[in-house]
């Protein structure tokens, strides 16, 4: 995964090379889906949803930690 930059934010070309890498296994099906259920979203809360996904995949993804929300699969 590309570094942050100073500011901590990726740039818009290290947004473009980890959507062609997450593009690459299954091809531009999962974009299109994404894309058709952002527009369900009403524009004023488009925002706030997509930040709230992407916090949960940092939550769920983000570190080389097990996520553990406490429940248990056994």
């Amino acid at each position: 995964m590309p570094e942050p930059g100073p500011s901590g934010a990726l740039s818009p070309s290290d947004h473009l090379r980890l959507l062609v890498d997450l593009l690459k296994p299954i091809g531009p099906e999962l974009a299109r889906r994404w894309v058709a259920a952002l527009i369900l979203i009403p524009e004023e809360e488009r925002l706030a949803v997509i930040e709230s996904v992407e916090a949960e995949i940092v939550r769920q993804y983000g570190s080389d930690q097990p996520a553990s929300d406490g429940s248990s699969d056994a």
